[in-house]
């Protein structure tokens, strides 16, 4: 299992990754099944196909993550992030969101929560019409 130190960086490299639009690098963080619920309550993504798409269009709107210190739990599985998220597109947004990522034995994510809802997300913005409305963060 991995150290805290590896669980703490793995939610740091997310978010360089995930800012840098680097979706491949993102990627190389989590097992072929992977289980994504962003954010909990919706039906979670399945496997990297899935997770791809979501990266995909979290890139496309402009996505910049800032993580506050990971914290880990005491039986070497887990991971929790509070982060601020921006998002540009289709208008700009802010969310405030606890992150926990269950990892494996190899240290890669297997199954995410992404925590926040409707009071957690402030519009800092016009819409962009180039983007359509409605669009899942």
């Amino acid at each position: 299992m991995p150290d805290e130190a590896a669980r703490k960086q793995m939610a740091i490299d997310y978010a360089r990754r995930i800012n840098a639009g680097d979706i491949e690098g993102v990627l190389d963080l989590f097992t072929d099944d992977i289980v994504f619920e962003d954010p909990v309550g919706r039906p979670p993504m399945v496997g990297k196909d899935d997770l791809r798409r979501h990266l995909e269009l979290a890139v496309s709107c402009g996505t910049h993550e800032v993580p506050e210190p990971p914290m880990t739990s005491m039986d070497d599985r887990f991971v929790v992030t509070p982060t601020t998220v921006t998002v540009q597109r289709p208008r700009p947004m802010t969310f405030r969101i606890v992150g926990i990522v269950e990892l494996d034995e190899n240290g890669l994510g297997r199954r995410v929560q992404a925590f926040w809802g409707v009071t957690d997300v402030t519009m800092d913005g016009p819409a962009d019409a180039t983007h359509p409305e409605g669009i899942r963060a």
